[in-house]
């Protein structure tokens, strides 16, 4: 008994430790997203610098192609309007337009937090910023799916996908205490449907 306690204080002592990471890299987002906007004011003064700004807001935005590839991609019209919110974001992540999923999937999860769904859907947004690049941007989703319910349907995966994250951000010892997690909560996974992409995981690591 009294080594079985010691492992869950180790283990929550482990999550504490994933989660006060993860509101600090959120915590890193939020200061340069509100410095960006100044910096750009600064280096666009006046008439022809507002000119420039509009032309390059312009030049990034997205093609017409993209929009129109984009626009036929069908949104299901099935009676759970909430899950054909989720499907929709789905077929956008898996078309591989991941800021347009996103954005969808973020719509959904705030919209629908209660759905059976919610689970997949917070899931999925995380790997959308993952495959986007956007570890950091990924890593606060994956977390909060696996504390929201750690008996949902894709909580096991955002704590796989949580140490993925951190092994993007070059966070070894986070992404270990995530993968020991991983293993000791979900051991069903780690030996079955996740297996290939545990010991992958494991395999870009060096864990004590």
């Amino acid at each position: 008994l009294q080594r079985q306690t010691a492992q869950n204080e180790e283990s929550s002592n482990a999550l504490r430790q994933l989660t006060e990471r993860i509101d600090a890299l959120e915590a890193s987002g939020t200061r340069t997203t509100a410095s960006a906007p100044a910096g750009g004011m600064a280096a666009t003064t006046g008439s022809a610098g507002a000119a420039r700004t509009v032309a390059a807001t312009q030049a990034s935005g997205p093609s017409a192609e993209r929009l129109a590839a984009v626009q036929a991609i069908a949104k299901p019209q099935t009676e759970d309007p909430a899950d054909d919110e989720y499907s929709y974001g789905f077929r956008l992540w898996d078309a591989g337009f991941f800021p347009e999923a996103q954005q969808q999937l973020t719509m959904f999860v705030e919209q629908h937090p209660d759905h059976w769904r919610t689970t997949y859907g917070r899931n999925l947004l995380g790997r959308a910023y993952l495959d986007d690049g956007k570890a950091k941007e990924a890593a606060p989703w994956f977390l909060k799916n696996y504390q929201e319910d750690k008996t949902g349907a894709r909580a096991g995966d955002s704590l796989l996908y949580l140490a993925e994250a951190m092994i993007a951000l070059d966070d070894t010892r986070r992404a270990c205490i995530a993968l020991a997690e991983f293993s000791e909560t979900y051991p069903a996974l780690a030996a079955g449907r996740l297996q290939g992409q545990y010991e992958a995981n494991r395999a870009k690591v060096t864990c004590d």
